[in-house]
């Protein structure tokens, strides 16, 4: 019977040191193999299956692996929430490419929104709809929501005469309506193409409107 491999010599082997040692993941793939399973917990499980212990269960790893990304479970809502508006930003940002005009740009940066919301979105808003939210996650969506409000703002003051007040409550009017239309088209009760017609439309009849008033007081 031949001899066992020494301990040095079953490091030394390529093949068996392959078996016994599964490749690390590192620490960028890592959290975003956490997030993919957090948000695939909520799409099909809802508010209540978003728990750290179910998270590293799914993942395959153990709960501190969870806990060194994430301090608690607010902290991974908040990663959650603010990886949804990256992603909606880089939407946009390749759906605005080479736009002529902001009628254009705006039409373009509707129908990227609603595609990313019809994907993405469902997770996020069964989140949001189903608990009530920690100061912390609230904190960091009116953080998020105000960024995404200001952005667009100074987009309208660039191509309208409005004050900034008027900019950013139309902004934030706005976004609370494109999100409305999006909740829409996930439960398959308007078409998207109809909701991009919709807010396009409003969104521009408003900006005429407060503009034109505000050169008419002026």
């Amino acid at each position: 019977m031949p001899a066992m491999p020494t301990k040095k010599a079953r490091e030394a082997d390529p093949v068996v040191t392959s078996r016994c040692r599964a490749p690390r993941t590192g620490a960028e793939d890592r959290r975003r193999q956490l997030l993919d399973t957090a948000e695939a917990l909520l799409a099909t499980g809802g508010s209540d299956a978003l728990r750290m212990d179910h998270v590293a269960r799914a993942a395959g790893v153990t709960r501190p692996v969870v806990y060194g990304h994430f301090t608690n479970r607010d902290g991974l809502v908040v990663a959650l929430l603010e990886r949804h508006s990256q992603r909606l930003s880089e939407h946009e940002a390749l759906a605005t490419v080479g736009a002529t005009s902001f009628d254009e740009y705006l039409r373009n940066a509707t129908r990227a929104y609603l595609s990313a919301a019809f994907v993405h979105g469902p997770a996020l808003r069964a989140l949001v709809a189903g608990e009530h939210l920690s100061p912390a996650i609230e904190s960091a969506r009116s953080r998020i929501w105000g960024k995404a409000a200001s952005t667009w703002a100074k987009r309208y003051r660039t191509h309208y005469d409005l004050s900034a007040t008027d900019a950013n409550a139309l902004a934030v009017s706005h976004l609370a309506a494109l999100s409305a239309l999006a909740g829409s088209c996930i439960d398959g009760r308007l078409e998207p193409g109809r909701a991009v017609d919709l807010h396009v439309t409003s969104t521009l009849a408003a900006l005429d409107a407060i503009s034109g008033r505000a050169r008419t007081l002026g």
